[in-house]
């Protein structure tokens, strides 16, 4: 293997670890240097006298480059160019013509490099897999690429013995300048589905190689009116020839060495094309007003039927009719281009239009939610009491507070439409008329689902079923004049999510939002490194420059899998666990002070009732009204590893703060009492939650119990309860409760943090107009009745959507 035939023969040549570095010291300093500077801050940093004299090896940035060049970065680059010959004729009479460059890799090279690396020999598959979730093998579950039905198709199609890789593509035009100019890069990006998709998205572990930059040009030697289709032509003509190499290695496969040191003959196919919308329609031939993926007529884009997939052959056939002749009907009912030389005509088992994934940041975060269901909801309660409700949604650790509501926000990004979509429902719930709420919570439901990174049968058609009910209810827009009709494509698109998770397994594995990650590190930064002249560098310096840069810390000194985090393979269970601080916020607080301040208002009585509980009689030793107490200000819990949010832990935090007054010019800081669910008695060591074994609490006061009052293995936690979770709203799907009284007073007691579960959000319940005194700091005080927000994570919506 690479990696390995390279250790042994630098071991052979007397080489030391460090080289081509003197010794560790130096390369943490290239660490550094290629991690935050620029080549001319470095170049000044090199050569002042103290670096001069510290006896380094490279004094500046020429040496220092040469140096990270030297480094291995992977199958080599290639220039290739491209000669375009315009329609514009110049002053001589010829043809204007322009020169561009395509940098690639050989594809072949690079998944050979990918199933051969030893440091994800742990996090890999060579045959497909069936998996059910239950014993009588009814619910299946889709989860990593192997358990899809592609590659169990397509395994069927070769060989005994050959090995399926299916080659995951990824592309997206991206700016280089931050704020003027219009430099541009075009990264192509690849991945195998061999690779779990856990380690592919950490961006450390290099399981994602980019394999070439399309050349980006404005094309002017053409006349604005064939401007768009050589643009079309050029991007076809380029991914050719980046892809060639697969068309022999796909029909008749390579061997290769793997990870596990095997040989096996590998056929790398293309399975999935990873890319936002306009993309989709340039990779699939047709114009942006018709699907990517189907046969669907424009004016049919709004109804719920799922239409027969583009066939490649007939395509291929309709292409070739048009080139012959100038009319087709057939060419003009599809909105194809005039691309008679697609770059996937020649790929073997590859279905170009199946390859096409689910793109959930374009289409449903930014597209379906925000651009068309935020919409239809400002049209129907309006503006002002939009923003209002966004402003009076209570505090919550990690959720983003639109304090000034959402019409003063400018520009948007994922995050913001994500932070959105969490608190939507019960923000709707009350003012919007019910078929919109339906409509809204469709909607909501389809596009939580769609986050999944696992899936069974019973999960998928519970999606599907979501999409229905918006289907059902969707003409009361029109009633209402918000919209004229649905046939918009990002619409349509949503009738392919089940079909394709069939096929490819979860849509988390082909968001668009990783290949923007990607090019922070592949283009943004190496466009800045290179003094901002070309991403390219003189000579190609800067893509090798990049990506050997990002590889110092992982390839030298290192085991090539320390990166890669610790995945759980057991059955994932949701279990709460927690940790606080090992020393405690406040130290010797009365119980005046938790009385008042961290309004526990029966904190003596409620503590007394606990003790007796837990203690014995010879044991038992009351609290006083002088005793004082530690306290903490914040406590974290995590349900451990979940089937739908990933293989990996996660800690959530809940807080238990008293406000802190103006000091200097440091302001005020806000309370913070937390809501979160807590155990039923005789229920803490299940493994699942559930609506029948929980219970809505407020967090007052986290503290540790004094010693003088007995010994206690965990911290305690005095609650205020709410009601049970028995009322559910059937409009907005939500939990109501409300307080829990007793004798007019607050129904207090005081818990052990081990029968914590995990943080809840409740959203306050309200009439058509939200009251104005209404605010994130008081809401849970004004409110008499709250939904339980179970849309704030993914763990929540399935507890209380089951």
């Amino acid at each position: 293997m690479v990696f390995e035939s390279m250790e042994v023969a630098d071991l052979k040549k007397g080489k030391d670890e460090w080289v081509p570095f003197c010794d560790e010291d130096e390369w943490e300093l290239a660490q550094l240097l290629m991690k935050n500077l620029g080549q001319t801050k470095t170049d000044e940093l090199l050569k002042l006298s103290f670096m001069q004299k510290s006896g380094i090896s490279f004094k500046n940035t020429r040496s220092f480059l040469k140096c990270v060049d030297s480094l291995y970065a992977g199958p080599g680059w290639i220039c290739q160019t491209i000669d375009v010959e315009g329609d514009v004729v110049g002053e001589n009479g010829t043809k204007k013509r322009e020169t561009l460059k395509l940098w690639r890799r050989d594809p072949v090279e690079c998944v050979e490099e990918l199933i051969g690396n030893p440091a994800l020999r742990e996090m890999v598959a060579y045959v497909p897999e069936h998996a059910d979730a239950d014993a009588k093998g009814e619910n299946r579950i889709y989860d990593e690429m192997w358990m899809g039905e592609w590659w169990w198709e397509t395994q069927g199609k070769l060989p005994d013995g050959a090995v399926v890789v299916p080659v995951i593509l990824s592309s997206n035009k991206t700016s280089l300048s931050v704020f003027s100019g219009d430099k541009k890069a075009w990264p192509v990006y690849l991945t195998i589905g061999n690779i779990s998709k856990d380690i592919q998205r950490q961006v450390s572990v290099h399981a994602t190689i980019l394999i070439g930059y399309l050349p980006v040009s404005k094309l002017e030697c053409f006349h604005k009116k064939t401007w768009s289709l050589a643009g079309y032509c050029l991007f076809h003509y380029a991914m050719s020839l980046l892809l060639h190499l697969l068309v022999d290695a796909g029909h008749e496969g390579k061997a290769m060495v793997c990870m596990d040191s095997f040989m096996r003959q590998v056929h790398p196919i293309l399975a999935a094309y990873v890319a936002n919308f306009p993309e989709q329609c340039l990779v699939a031939c047709n114009k942006e007003s018709h699907c990517p993926c189907c046969l669907v007529e424009t004016q049919n884009l709004g109804e719920p039927e799922e239409y027969t997939y583009c066939n490649m052959v007939d395509m291929l056939r309709t292409l070739r009719h048009r080139q012959r002749n100038n009319q087709s009907k057939r060419f003009n009912k599809e909105g194809l281009r005039k691309v008679f030389e697609p770059f996937w005509k020649e790929l073997p088992f590859t279905d170009i239009f199946t390859c096409i994934t689910p793109d959930i940041l374009h289409q449903l975060h930014k597209g379906i939610f925000h651009d068309h269901l935020v919409q239809w909801c400002l049209g129907v309660i309006g503006e002002k009491e939009m923003d209002a409700r966004f402003q009076a949604v209570s505090q919550y650790p990690g959720l983003h507070h639109f304090k000034k509501g959402i019409l003063v926000i400018l520009q948007w990004t994922g995050t913001e439409h994500k932070e959105m979509e969490r608190v939507f429902i019960g923000l709707l719930s009350g003012v919007a008329k019910d078929h919109v709420l339906l409509i809204a919570r469709s909607l909501l439901n389809f596009i939580t689902y769609a986050q999944f990174q696992q899936y069974t049968d019973n999960t998928l058609a519970a999606m599907q079923d979501s999409l229905n009910l918006f289907h059902v209810h969707k003409d009361i827009l029109k009633e209402l004049e918000i919209r004229e009709h649905f046939n918009v494509p990002k619409i349509h698109s949503l009738v392919h999510y089940v079909s394709s998770i069939r096929a490819l397994s979860s849509a988390d594995s082909y968001n668009t939002e990783y290949p923007e990650h990607l090019h922070i590190d592949y283009a943004k930064n190496a466009y800045r490194s290179t003094s901002m002249d070309t991403i390219h560098g003189s000579s190609g310096g800067g893509i090798d420059s990049s990506e050997t840069g990002s590889e110092v810390g992982e390839g030298l000194g290192e085991g090539a899998g320390d990166n890669i985090d610790d995945l759980a393979v057991q059955q994932l269970s949701v279990k709460a666990h927690y940790k606080v601080a090992k020393s405690p916020s406040q130290r010797a607080v009365s119980i005046q002070q938790l009385q008042t301040d961290y309004k526990a208002p029966d904190f003596l009585v409620a503590l007394k009732l606990f003790l007796d509980s837990r203690m014995t009689q010879d044991e038992v030793v009351f609290p006083k009204e002088s005793d004082q107490f530690d306290v903490f200000n914040q406590l974290y819990v995590t349900s451990g590893p979940s089937v739908v949010t990933g293989h990996n832990r996660s800690w959530q935090k809940i807080r238990a703060k008293p406000k802190v007054a103006t000091r200097g010019c440091k302001p005020e800081s806000p309370a913070r009492f937390d809501t979160m669910f807590v155990w039923d008695k005789g229920h803490q060591p299940r493994d699942f939650i559930r609506p029948d074994v929980i219970h809505v609490t407020q967090v007052c006061v986290i503290f540790k119990l004094p010693v003088h009052l007995g010994l206690y293995l965990h911290p305690l936690v005095y609650i205020e309860w709410f009601t049970l979770l028995r009322c559910c709203d059937p409009i907005s799907g939500h939990f109501i409760v409300s307080r829990s009284t007793r004798n007019h007073r607050r129904n207090a007691s005081v818990i052990s943090v081990d029968q914590i579960a995990c943080p809840c959000h409740l959203q306050a319940q309200c009439g058509r107009k939200i009251s104005s005194d209404w605010l994130a700091n008081n809401v849970l005080e004004m409110a008499s009745t709250f939904l339980i927000n179970s849309y704030i994570d993914l763990d929540t919506f399935v507890a209380l959507h089951d």
